[in-house]
């Protein structure tokens, strides 16, 4: 087993083998505080490590560091406030002239179309299993504790109303819920969002598609994961989506390969859930800032890099689409 490397041997090993200056005590507790391993060895490259950047000094790995945990910090709240958002705009409207309002009504009212569909009635089950999967673990682990939200229910012979189903629904779950509601119930939720294109979105699919794109997204921010070369991308971007952002932006060439086509997607659902309408254009600046502070921050080459050339023209389209 090899022995541990301390800090003057990282620095060494910096300098020697990686070609990057590094040098004082102030460096030094930048390269304590960031890691090694978190902070170069993860923002070495861009999308995988045959994709090296060239870096000179330690200060321009600091500053890609720096550039991408003030993207995270402006999207985390944006993310969970679009979350947080649909979640109630979903659960309101799926609830919406029940005589009940619990997940079992709602599955035996609202996920009963499309019978002959073997896909959708596999997906409806597995959502079934997987919301009761939930509840049961959540239950348990409210043993002891003061705050028990499911326990409140379940202990008066009651079912958990779909609310506080909600309150436990990871993101995909939330997509998948949408995904097995039937048409009409879809399509009342597009219509509040003012999102629905029957020219565009025969199957009602496109929320459900917006909000698995973003699912990665959400979960790196969450989780402080590397998010400015989108190597968490986990899925090709959906004909039904792109086609939507294309014609509701009229900023072409949407392939989910820059940061700058996830905020714009970000943008159009805060456009449609934020009551102040000041949210979305601030992420926009606050990119735009980053991006800035980024460029003088770093060698020319290693800008060009990170920031693709259509970045900039996709930003001005950007803000033009959120005045209007």
């Amino acid at each position: 087993m090899n022995t541990p490397q301390t800090i003057n041997g990282l620095m060494r090993h910096l300098r020697n083998d990686c070609n990057i200056q590094i040098n004082g005590s102030y460096q030094k507790q930048q390269l304590i505080s960031y890691g090694y391993y978190h902070g170069y060895k993860g923002y070495r490259f861009i999308k995988n490590r045959h994709n090296q950047i060239p870096y000179t000094d330690f200060g321009e790995i600091v500053a890609v560091i720096e550039y991408d945990n003030k993207l995270k910090a402006a999207l985390y709240s944006d993310l969970m406030f679009i979350e947080t958002a649909i979640k109630n705009i979903v659960c309101n409207e799926s609830v919406n002239g029940l005589k009940l309002g619990t997940f079992e009504h709602v599955y035996k009212e609202r996920m009963r179309d499309n019978t002959t569909n073997t896909k959708l009635q596999s997906k409806r089950l597995r959502l079934r299993n997987s919301v009761y999967s939930k509840l049961s673990t959540r239950y348990r682990d409210e043993e002891g504790n003061d705050n028990q939200m499911i326990r409140h229910f379940y202990n008066r012979g009651e079912d958990a109303p779909l609310w506080v189903v909600f309150e436990i629904l990871y993101l995909s779950d939330l997509a998948s819920f949408f995904e097995c509601l039937n048409e009409t119930t879809r399509e009342h939720i597009m219509k509040q969002l003012n999102m629905f294109d029957v020219s565009i979105d025969t199957n009602r699919s496109l929320l459900s598609s917006m909000l698995y794109t973003i699912k990665s997204l959400r979960n790196s921010v969450a989780h402080n994961n590397i998010i400015f070369d989108t190597r968490f991308k986990d899925r090709k971007i959906s004909p039904i989506l792109k086609k939507w952002i294309e014609k509701e932006t009229g900023i072409q060439n949407i392939t989910l390969y820059s940061l700058i086509d996830y905020i714009i997607i970000v943008c159009c659902l805060l456009k449609r859930v934020d009551f102040s309408s000041t949210r979305a254009g601030q992420l926009v600046h606050t990119y735009q800032k980053q991006n800035q502070f980024l460029q003088s921050s770093v060698a020319p080459t290693i800008y060009a890099q990170i920031i693709q050339q259509n970045v900039t023209q996709k930003t001005t389209a950007l803000e033009t689409y959120l005045n209007t």
